[in-house]
């Protein structure tokens, strides 16, 4: 059922179709990082192919010398608002949120470009991140084998109680106690660093899909999509 689909650069989208009695079809996108070109390529396909966009988070924090984080938000607020994309939060977003709440955030890993392009424009901060912290944590979702997948920028965790659902089920700050909502943003870690968690724990009865981990790997109960969009490897 899925389909990897390589539209520019390093930027991929995965696209999903559950042809059931309810059509709907997914394309997943990873990490965007203020890559705007690339991000409108992947949403032109998505519109040309009637396809939901699904966006694992990251919509800024450029590495690499091109940055166009106000593009990147005015794609995704339009997509959002005519086309029903979804957006899931995500470290770097969280980041950006704390910052626009006037906490003392260290402006680092592309941070500083991020304010820099949103704080040069006509674009009401306030809105900005009341439009961010709108964004779900998690969304769950089965294909049409009734195979489930738990989307969310880094980890989807196992103590998430999942609900009855039809279509999908999004998850939201509310919904989740902190320390888990910390995990699905950053990830599980130990004191040497990031778990990398797909290579192990494959007794699954669901799909975990993430972004986040600067790589991209499927396998049965795996996706990781983050083609690097915006590093400056």
């Amino acid at each position: 059922n899925w389909n990897m689909l390589h539209l520019h650069d390093r930027h991929f989208v995965l696209q999903w179709q559950h042809t059931t009695n309810c059509i709907m079809s997914f394309a997943i996108i990873g990490d965007v990082h203020s890559q705007a070109d690339c991000l409108e390529s992947a949403l032109n396909y998505c519109i040309d192919h009637h396809l939901q966009p699904l966006l694992l988070g990251d919509l800024f924090d450029s590495k690499c010398p091109v940055s166009d984080s106000v593009k990147v938000y005015q794609l995704v607020k339009h997509v959002v608002s005519y086309y029903s994309a979804l957006v899931l939060h995500s470290n770097h977003q969280d980041k950006l949120i704390r910052y626009l709440q006037g906490n003392d955030v260290i402006l680092n890993n592309g941070l500083d470009r991020t304010v820099e392009d949103f704080r040069s424009s006509d674009i009401d901060l306030n809105e900005l991140k009341d439009f961010l912290m709108a964004c779900p944590y998690g969304i769950v979702f089965r294909d049409s084998n009734g195979i489930e997948y738990r989307a969310a920028h880094s980890f989807f965790s196992r103590q998430i109680e999942i609900p009855v659902y039809d279509d999908y089920c999004l998850f939201f700050e509310c919904h989740i106690p902190r320390r888990i909502r910390n995990t699905m943003i950053y990830g599980p870690t130990t004191r040497q660093g990031r778990i990398l968690w797909w290579q192990s724990e494959s007794d699954r009865n669901f799909v975990r899909v993430s972004g986040h981990y600067h790589t991209i790997h499927i396998d049965s109960k795996s996706i990781v999509l983050d083609g690097e969009c915006g590093d400056d490897k």
